[in-house]
Parts: structure tokens; C-alpha cells; sequence
């Protein structure tokens, strides 16, 4: 929980790339809290030792998701599911570690990680 009631935008500053420290996403059409509507549209997932994967390439494998691991320097997860014949341009499944701060800490450094694809 933050002390401060709001980010303002006076105390941004300048990062080493010379882009701003601070950017408002108020309006943009990606944000599911911007209405009491959408807001109730979300449903929050509490974290869990599972975690779910989408948009891997089709032919991704257990032996894929250990080789990032290993790569990352994290747990390797202790069961793999690749969902099969939901699409026919990528992948999803579900990981499992056996708790759920191991799922964390590999979410942390496994979230957006660019898989090659051959196509």
C-alpha cells in the first residue's frame, strides 16, 4: 500500500534515456478501472502456484519452459500443460511450481519473455 493518495505528474523527472519518469494511462482504452463498469468486469486473481501461459509459439515444449528457467536462474516449474488445438497461430497452457512464492518469483522474471519463433 502506497502512502500517497495520488501520483502527481509535477514530480517527474528526467530518466538517464532522457524520457520522462512518469506518464499518464488515465485515458487510454487499456485501462480496466477507468469506469465503475468495467471495473466490475475484472475478476481479480489472487496468486497461486499456477501460472498461465498464451501466445507461445505452437510447437512449445516442457523442455522449452525448463531452457528459460535455467536461462533466468529460477525454478524450474514441476508440472507443464500445453493446451492443444485452441489456435492455430500460438500456444497456451498452464506452468505449476509447488508454491506459490517460487510461481511469483518466476513471473517476475518470466512475464513478456520474447520466445523464438520459427515462423
Amino acid at each position: 500500500v502506497s502512502k500517497q493518495q495520488a501520483i502527481m505528474p509535477g514530480q517527474s523527472y528526467g530518466l538517464e534515456d532522457g524520457s520522462c519518469s512518469y506518464k499518464d494511462f488515465s485515458g487510454s482504452r487499456n485501462n480496466r478501472f477507468s469506469t465503475p463498469e468495467q471495473a466490475a468486469k475484472n475478476r481479480i486473481q489472487h496468486p497461486s502456484n499456477v501460472l498461465h501461459f498464451f501466445n507461445a509459439p505452437l510447437d512449445v515444449t516442457e523442455d522449452n519452459f525448463y531452457e528459460i528457467c535455467d536461462e533466468l536462474g529460477v525454478k524450474r516449474p514441476t508440472s507443464v500443460k500445453v493446451f492443444s488445438g485452441k489456435s492455430e497461430r500460438s500456444s497456451s497452457g498452464l506452468l505449476e511450481w509447488d508454491s506459490k512464492s517460487d510461481a511469483l518469483e518466476t513471473l517476475g522474471s518470466l512475464n513478456h519473455y520474447q520466445m523464438k519463433n520459427p515462423s
